[in-house]
C-alpha cells in the first residue's frame, strides 16, 4: 500500500472480518498467512419502513431480533490471491404481544476467492472477489434464518490513502440467488472512511446501501423472508490493536432509510487473530 503503514493494513483486514452480511473489503494477507475473526452481532427491529419508505411500528408490538456468532477467515494463497469464507450461527426471534418464536442454527455460509492488484505506485489497491453462498438450514419454521437459497456473488472494490493516516474504500457487490424463480437479485454498495488515531487505534465510518429485486413484492414481519426491499445503514467502529496477532473491534450500526425493510439497530464485537 505504499506509504500506508502495516498496522493500518492489519487493522483494516481485521475490521472487515467483523462484518456480517455486508460485502467484505480486504487486502492480501500474504502467502501462507491467515486471519481468523470470530465475532458476535446483535440486531433488533421494532419498526419498519413500508412500501412508501415511511416508518411504522411493527403490528401488535412486534420485535424482530437476532444473535449471530460468525467465523470469518482470510487465507493467503499467493501474494495477491486470498481464499475467503464466513460461517455464521444465528438465533432469530420474532415476537409480539400474542406469541414469540425462535429459530436457531447455522446460517448462510459463503466461500470464495479474492484477487488483489496494486497500482503502479503501490498506494492503491483494486480487488475482485467471487464466490458462492450455501444455506446450511431449511426454512421449515418461522422466523427464517435467511432466504434459504443458494447463490453466487461478484464484488469489486477500490481502496486508497487520502492522507498518510486516513483511507477510503469504495465497493460494489452483485449477488444472485438461484433456488427460486423470483430470485432475488441484489446490489450492495459500501463507502468507507477510516483514520488511524495512533499506532494502535483505528476509527472507521461506513455507509452501506442495498437493493434487492424480485417479482415477489410481499412484505412480511418475518424479515428474512422478504425478497424485494431496499435499505441504507450507517455504522461506526473502533478497533484497538493489542499485539501483532490480536485486535478487538466494537461496531454499532443503524438503519437510516429503507423500503419494505426493518428499521434495525445493533452492535457487533469481534476478536481478530493473525496467524502466524
Amino acid at each position: 500500500m505504499g506509504n500506508m503503514k502495516k498496522p493500518i493494513l492489519f487493522l483494516l483486514v481485521l475490521f472487515f472480518g467483523a462484518t456480517n452480511q455486508e460485502a467484505k473489503a480486504d487486502w492480501p494477507v500474504g502467502k501462507g498467512r491467515m486471519i481468523l475473526t470470530p465475532s458476535y452481532t446483535y440486531s433488533q427491529s421494532t419498526k419498519y419502513f413500508n412500501a412508501d419508505r415511511l416508518v411504522e411500528n411493527s403490528p401488535f408490538g412486534g420485535k424482530f431480533s437476532s444473535h449471530t456468532l460468525s467465523l470469518y477467515g482470510v487465507v493467503g494463497l499467493t501474494r495477491t490471491t486470498d481464499f475467503i469464507f464466513n460461517v455464521p450461527f444465528a438465533s432469530v426471534t420474532s415476537q409480539n404481544i400474542l406469541e414469540s418464536n425462535t429459530h436457531f442454527g447455522v446460517g448462510d455460509m459463503f466461500a470464495g476467492v479474492a484477487f488483489h492488484t496494486p497500482s503502479t505506485d503501490l498506494k492503491k489497491y483494486y480487488s475482485l472477489k467471487m464466490g458462492v453462498i450455501v444455506p446450511l438450514y431449511s426454512n421449515t419454521t418461522e422466523p427464517y434464518l435467511g432466504l434459504g437459497s443458494k447463490g453466487a456473488f461478484v464484488a469489486a472494490n477500490y481502496s486508497f490513502n487520502i492522507t498518510k493516516r486516513t483511507f477510503a474504500i469504495l465497493e460494489g457487490t452483485y449477488t444472485r440467488f438461484f433456488d427460486q424463480q423470483d430470485g432475488p437479485i441484489q446490489f450492495n454498495v459500501n463507502a468507507v472512511y477510516g483514520m488511524e488515531l495512533d499506532h494502535s487505534n483505528l476509527l472507521i465510518f461506513t455507509l452501506n446501501h442495498q437493493n434487492s429485486y424480485s417479482a415477489d413484492k410481499a412484505f412480511s414481519a418475518n424479515l428474512n423472508a422478504n425478497k424485494d426491499f431496499m435499505y441504507g445503514t450507517a455504522a461506526v467502529a473502533f478497533g484497538k490493536k493489542l499485539s501483532r496477532q490480536l485486535m478487538p473491534t466494537l461496531k454499532v450500526f443503524y438503519t437510516v432509510y429503507g423500503r419494505n425493510a426493518g428499521q434495525g439497530v445493533g452492535l457487533s464485537f469481534s476478536m481478530a487473530i493473525k496467524i502466524p
